[in-house]
């Protein structure tokens, strides 16, 4: 056996190719092996074929069709007017490529619009309102956050110890997802600027447009709140409204929610209960689903779930209160 030859494994190191590479390199005739071993079929080459194989290598990576790569190989002389061409052809993809990148640049730059029907969008406003916060540290929960993604309006109000949001679905959409942080006070003006039955809502970095009333977004960031709603719930009961709202305007100001064979039990701690709610944030949730049903749902965090009965997208969610130590209140009672 020749000293020269390397096996196929060493050749590939030595001339920058991969081992399949070269098999299919010798295939369509591109590099042969200087010699095949007739009983294993183990591929050699000589140390004199890796100046070929490193010239190989640089022109695939610099995308050389196979065809190409041929004329170069087996023309020497027409090399440089083949490299040239491909050149050419690589600048004026580049063009191409920049030109559309400077175009998507612009689409996703641009305003997301869409319209909504004016009583479904007030009615959303009046549903997460309650839980607009005002915390000094969280500017942003100062204002609803509008969430325009695909035909869904999302609006979202979040204090830090509840989240409420409501849905509206919106027509002849355009541009792409956005989300702005709008002023209360902008949301609260719509009815009394007597907006048509129906208009537009454009959002995007420095745009708010709803209905037609124009104002600035709120430069501030606004929690995930997505993945605070995605917690998968445990237990589920639907529960009529009215009997809902009767039992809790009675109850204390923590109760304990139990949602045990398909009833709802509100009552004040006990021994051994480690979480509440608050009852002015159940209130809120319920009253604001402005459903005749509504499912409750206490999910893995233990963090109450009010939908509407017909509406699940539609949520309030309210987050438990420890109770540190559990409340003795109720001994002896």
């Amino acid at each position: 056996m020749n000293d020269d030859l390397l096996s196929i494994g060493a050749f590939a190191r030595v001339g920058d190719l991969p081992v399949t590479a070269l098999r299919f390199y010798d295939a369509a005739g591109v590099l042969r092996p200087a010699h095949v071993d007739p009983v294993t079929g183990y591929r050699r080459y000589t140390s004199s074929q890796v100046h070929t194989a490193l010239l190989i290598a640089r022109l695939r990576r610099a995308g050389l069709p196979v065809a190409d790569l041929v004329a170069v190989l087996t023309a020497p002389d027409d090399a440089h007017e083949v490299l040239a061409r491909h050149r050419r052809r690589l600048e004026e993809d580049l063009v191409a490529a920049s030109s559309h990148l400077d175009a998507a640049t612009d689409l996703l730059a641009g305003p997301a619009r869409g319209t909504v029907i004016t009583a479904e969008l007030v009615a959303a406003v009046a549903a997460v309102r309650h839980a607009v916060g005002a915390t000094p540290a969280w500017p942003g929960l100062a204002g609803v956050l509008l969430h325009l993604d695909g035909a869904t309006l999302r609006l979202v109000g979040c204090d830090g110890f509840r989240i409420a949001v409501a849905t509206v679905p919106v027509r002849e959409r355009s541009g792409p997802s956005a989300r702005v942080v709008a002023p209360l006070a902008l949301l609260d003006g719509l009815e009394s600027a007597s907006p048509p039955a129906s208009g537009p809502v454009v959002l995007g970095p420095d745009v708010l447009d709803v209905l037609g009333v124009r104002g600035q977004p709120l430069v501030a960031a606004y929690p995930a709140y997505e993945r605070l709603l995605r917690a998968g719930g445990s237990r589920g009961v639907t529960v009529a409204t009215d009997l809902l709202v009767a039992t809790a305007t009675e109850a204390a100001d923590v109760v304990v929610v139990r949602l045990d064979g398909g009833e709802v039990e509100l009552s004040e701690p006990r021994v051994g209960d480690a979480l509440g709610f608050s009852r002015t944030f159940l209130l809120d949730a319920v009253r604001a689903a402005r459903a005749e049903h509504v499912a409750l749902t206490l999910d893995e965090r233990s963090a109450l779930n009010v939908s509407p009965a017909d509406r699940p997208h539609d949520v309030g969610l309210v987050m438990p209160i420890r109770l540190h130590p559990p409340s003795v209140g109720a001994v002896g009672a």
